[in-house]
């Protein structure tokens, strides 16, 4: 019998999902934003075979998110425009939810979903994940190609590789990866500063370099990668 999930319970089924996928995975977002933990989970699931589906249909994925997914095996990206469901299942689970694979609205949204078992609730899984194999006939597949990084220089309109010596003058917020100045005794946006500034806890882990936007695990005293702080080191 299906059952009811607050966001709690959402957040924990999705990742059980993930976890106990053995050759399926279907991941159905309008909005997509992996967290470090979901992309670990992912990575596992990637090296055990199973098949990984991703269909969004909202904003363009940052291009961290494209490298770090062109990284796994298995997986195909899909974009649909109209997308609104939100829907994640493996051979034996479902969950239906409101909430988006978006780490803002794990942490911050109020949520309400239901937990779907494919053999209990036979007929209501199979209806779903027909609907889901319709949504993909429908939509484009995204190429997932690894890119190289590229930095950004306010003072000139020509863009400089990776193997600059200079730091570059845009950075990512470590937290929502929005572009904002390059600082990194700053790495958050106002937004997201003003949340950090509510606990001020320096060592609270965060998902992306401040400065390339990969994923990485990076926290207020230490904004950047290993790489990116051997090639523009900071006090």
């Amino acid at each position: 019998m299906a059952e009811f999930l607050t966001t709690n319970g959402i957040s924990y089924q999705i990742e059980n999902i993930i976890i106990d996928a053995k050759s399926k995975l279907f991941l159905v977002s309008p909005f997509l934003q992996l967290s470090k933990t979901l992309f670990e989970r992912l990575k596992d699931a990637s090296s055990k075979g199973v098949k990984i589906k991703i269909i969004y249909g909202k904003d363009d994925l940052k291009p961290n998110e494209k490298n770090s997914l062109a990284e796994l095996k298995n997986v195909e990206l899909y974009y649909f425009q109209n997308l609104h469901a939100k829907c994640y299942f493996n051979e034996y689970k479902m969950v239906i939810t409101s909430m988006n694979m978006y780490e803002f609205s794990e942490k911050n949204n109020r949520e309400m979903g239901v937990l779907i078992d494919a053999v209990n609730d036979k007929q209501l899984y199979e209806k779903a994940t027909n609907e889901t194999f319709s949504i993909i006939q429908s939509s484009e597949i995204t190429p997932l190609r690894k890119t190289e990084r590229t930095y950004y220089n306010q003072k000139s309109s020509n863009q400089t590789t990776n193997r600059s010596t200079e730091p570059p003058k845009l950075g990512y917020c470590i937290r929502c990866e929005t572009r904002i100045s390059y600082d990194p005794s700053r790495p958050y946006c106002a937004d997201c500063f003003a949340v950090w500034a509510q606990f001020k806890n320096p060592g609270y882990e965060e998902n992306v370099c401040h400065c390339c936007g990969e994923f990485e695990t990076t926290t207020m005293d230490k904004a950047l990668c290993f790489e990116c702080f051997k090639r523009f080191p900071y006090m």
